[in-house]
C-alpha cells in the first residue's frame, strides 16, 4: 500500500507548505488568474459541477447505490458505504479545524462558511466517485467491460469538480491537492479492504 502512504506525504507536505509565504504568494496568484477568465457560462458549469461534490448531492448518488446493494442482498456493503463517507467527512471537517486555513477573499462566487484546509468538495470527489466507481466495476459486468472510460470519466470528474472550488473563488490550489490527497488516500485504504475482507463484497 505505498499509495497511502504517498498520499499521506502529499497532504502532510501540502499542509506545511501553505505556511511559507511562497507558496501562498503562489496560491493567491492562481486563483486571481483563474478569475480573470470568469464567463457567465463557465460560471453555470462550474456551479452545476461544484454541486455534483456537495455533500448532498452525494448522499443523493449513495440512496441510488443502495437500492441497487439492497436487490443484490449485499447489506453489508451498505453499512461500509455509509460508514466510509462518515469517517471521510469527520477527517474533513477536523482537518479544517485543525489546520484553520480562512478562505480566499477574491470575489467569491459562491458563499462559505468553513475553513479552507482541505477541500471539501475535492475530498468529497476523490474519495466518493472513486468509491461509486469501484463499485460499479466490482458489481456491474458493462462497466467492467468499460473499465477504461470509466477511469477517465471518473477522473476528468473528480479534476473538475476540484478545479470549480478555485474557480468560484472558495478555494486555493493547495487545498484542492489536500482534499484530492487525503479524499484519495481513504479510497485506497477501503479499496484495500474491500479486496482483502469478501464480507464486504460478497455479502
Amino acid at each position: 500500500m505505498k499509495i497511502v502512504f504517498y498520499l499521506l506525504a502529499i497532504f502532510v507536505i501540502t499542509a506545511w507548505a501553505i505556511q511559507i509565504p511562497l507558496v501562498q504568494t503562489i496560491d493567491q496568484d492562481f486563483i486571481q488568474a483563474v478569475i480573470t477568465i470568469r464567463h457567465p457560462l463557465l460560471t453555470k458549469f462550474f456551479h452545476f459541477l461544484t454541486n455534483l461534490g456537495s455533500s448532498a448531492v452525494i448522499l443523493l448518488f449513495m440512496l441510488i447505490i443502495t437500492l441497487v446493494i439492497l436487490i443484490r442482498k449485499r447489506t453489508v456493503s451498505v453499512w461500509y458505504m455509509y460508514l466510509f463517507f462518515f469517517l471521510e467527512r469527520i477527517l474533513n471537517e477536523t482537518s479544517k479545524k485543525w489546520i484553520a486555513r480562512e478562505r480566499p477573499s477574491f470575489a467569491p462566487l459562491v458563499d462559505e462558511s468553513s475553513f479552507s484546509f482541505p477541500s471539501g468538495h475535492s475530498m468529497n470527489a476523490a474519495s466518493m466517485y472513486a468509491f461509486f466507481a469501484f463499485f460499479l466495476l466490482m458489481d456491474v459486468p458493462y462497466f467492467r467491460r468499460h473499465r477504461t472510460a470509466v477511469y477517465i470519466w471518473t477522473g476528468a470528474l473528480v479534476i473538475l469538480i476540484g478545479g470549480s472550488r478555485i474557480y468560484l473563488g472558495v478555494h486555493y490550489l493547495t487545498d484542492v491537492i489536500g482534499g484530492f490527497s487525503l479524499g484519495f488516500l481513504l479510497f485506497f485504504m477501503y479499496k484495500k479492504i474491500a479486496e482483502n475482507f469478501l464480507f464486504v463484497r460478497q455479502n
